[in-house]
């Protein structure tokens, strides 16, 4: 498994679910506090998917994909089937994880 991070985005390549629908958008992630976004820098680039449980999927096309945010470098996935995550923090106090946010 290949892992990419672009702040608290996190892509892990994997096959997609045959239950995952396109859905037509090209943001990855969208910040809560500033409403700033991961998004395909080229739509024609890539496809995002989504399963039933909400779980986010982007294929990339023969060309690659770059990923932009207006706080964070911008990142070039190679072709291929990838997972959108969040990238997860331990409270050992409260002994939970949590999603972290921009």
């Amino acid at each position: 498994m290949t892992l990419y991070q672009q702040g608290d985005v996190l892509l892990m390549t994997v096959t997609i679910p045959s239950g995952a629908c396109a859905n037509g958008r090209t943001t990855l992630a969208k910040g809560e506090a500033t409403g700033h976004a991961h998004r395909l820098a080229d739509a024609t680039d890539g496809l995002l998917y989504e399963a039933a449980d909400g779980t986010l999927y982007l294929r990339v096309g023969p060309h690659g994909a770059t990923i932009t945010h207006e706080e964070h470098e911008a990142i070039t996935l190679p072709q291929g089937d990838y997972r959108v995550g969040r990238v997860q923090e331990y409270d050992h106090f409260a002994e939970e994880a949590r999603s972290v946010r921009d």
